[in-house]
């Protein structure tokens, strides 16, 4: 027999498909039936469901919001990781390069539904179009739709035209979609790949300062309000752009990983992809360990009451055992990147994934202390309060999850997830 060609191997997923992937697509059917329940439920009865009650001392924001920032993080550092293959010239990471595009375009939509689970009657937005517009211009959670359908459409036109020369060729092998791949490509020339490479290299280019800034308006949400303690800062931007560049790239060596193994791809995702990345991801963590040393340090020896307050409930109180084991697991991943990257014979794939896994659990766990102990601490001379999340919002925040797993799985049965006309060029170069 024949050896496989790379088109074989790589578009294998589009045209096999096992047991295994109608038994987890099953699965996370059922996830996604129950989180639907879930918000049938709170749209009924509205946010009296959940613990986001606003009362005295409440949290009138809780897991969604969490997980909102989560998302967002993630979503700027995934795109940014594709940019950096392409501007860099990194070849030995182009495998990455799509995986980090749909991380970053599903981990967007997920992060708009985050949004209108907290808002609990989403229908009514339209009362503020049509009744108040110039209060809703003058909230600053506008400024967060409009960066997330700014970088939504950027993303997704990014991810599009460095798709198009695959879905060309997707047209002319695969018979049985032939018709969804045509109508995919307007417009299309043969030999357009050469405009299509400049537009991608500049619009990598333009990501960087995107990146930045739409981050930093989601960190100034938070940074700007004056009236919770805990939140008005000058550090919240550079705070929350490092933890989005952690947390994403943590991401995307998960999925890389998780695609390594299901799809036999160890010749093309190699251990060199995952030890540069636990290499980046080693700087990372401790600029980001930095960053929550001198928060810690400034509040606790020289912060304002409210501010010492929001602190001692991190430290000792209700949130202090979330707080420290975010701290230990933190400490433990950067002593893994750490390892790896000083003493290459130690290196494990296993152990940068791991170390990977505890940083994306443990900057959501981060995003959670960053909202509910400021509202549950406020200014005003009320106790302090309580917020512990109902079945309907972790159902909602693990739909969110279900969902991001059942949108790559379907991308895999229809489009290519490592780009195979960048794998051929490189391939030609390096030979």
């Amino acid at each position: 027999m024949r050896p496989a060609t790379l088109e074989e191997k790589l578009w294998h997923p589009l045209l096999y498909t096992t047991w295994k992937f109608y038994l987890f697509l099953g699965l996370l059917l059922l996830g996604l039936a129950w989180s639907a329940f879930a918000w049938i439920t709170q749209l009924r009865n509205g946010l009296e469901v959940t613990g986001m009650r606003d009362i005295p001392g409440g949290s009138p924001w809780g897991v969604y919001m969490a997980n909102f920032i989560f998302f967002i993080g993630i979503t700027h550092a995934g795109i940014a990781v594709a940019s950096a293959i392409r501007l860099l010239k990194l070849r030995d990471y182009i495998p990455l390069a799509r995986i980090a595009e749909l991380v970053t375009v599903f981990s967007l939509l997920m992060a708009g539904f985050s949004l209108l689970f907290d808002i609990g009657r989403p229908d009514r937005i339209f009362n503020l179009l049509l009744y108040y517009p110039q209060r809703l211009a003058s909230s600053p959670l506008i400024w967060d739709i409009t960066a997330i359908a700014t970088y939504l459409i950027f993303s997704v036109t990014y991810l599009y035209l460095e798709m198009r020369e695959d879905l060309a060729r997707l047209a002319k092998s695969n018979p049985r979609l032939r018709w969804l791949y045509r109508r995919l490509l307007p417009a299309y020339e043969p030999g357009e790949r050469e405009r299509i490479v400049k537009i991608v290299w500049w619009a990598s280019v333009f990501n960087f300062p995107i990146m930045v800034m739409v981050h930093t308006n989601v960190a100034w949400v938070f940074g700007l309000m004056v009236g919770r303690p805990g939140w008005y800062g000058a550090i919240m931007g550079p705070y929350y752009v490092v933890g989005a560049v952690l947390s994403g790239v943590a991401v995307v060596v998960l999925m890389a990983a998780a695609c390594r193994q299901i799809f036999g791809w160890q010749e093309y995702i190699k251990p060199r992809i995952f030890r540069g990345m636990g290499k980046f991801l080693s700087w990372v963590s401790i600029l980001y360990i930095y960053f929550m040393v001198s928060e810690f340090v400034t509040v606790k020896y020289a912060g304002p009451v409210p501010e010492l307050k929001v602190s001692i409930a991190w430290s000792s109180l209700e949130f202090a055992w979330l707080y420290w084991v975010q701290v230990v697991a933190l400490l433990i991943a950067f002593t893994i990147f750490f390892l790896n990257t000083v003493f290459p014979r130690v290196f494990r794939i296993g152990t940068t994934v791991f170390a990977s896994a505890l940083v994306v659990v443990t900057l959501w766990i981060t995003r959670f202390l960053i909202v509910v102990p400021s509202l549950t601490r406020p200014y005003l001379p009320y106790p302090p309060g309580r917020y512990r999340p109902t079945w309907v919002e972790w159902s909602l925040v693990m739909g969110t999850f279900v969902m991001v797993a059942l949108l790559f799985m379907l991308f895999t049965k229809f489009f290519p997830i490592i780009p195979l006309t960048e794998m051929e060029k490189a391939k030609e170069q390096q030979e």
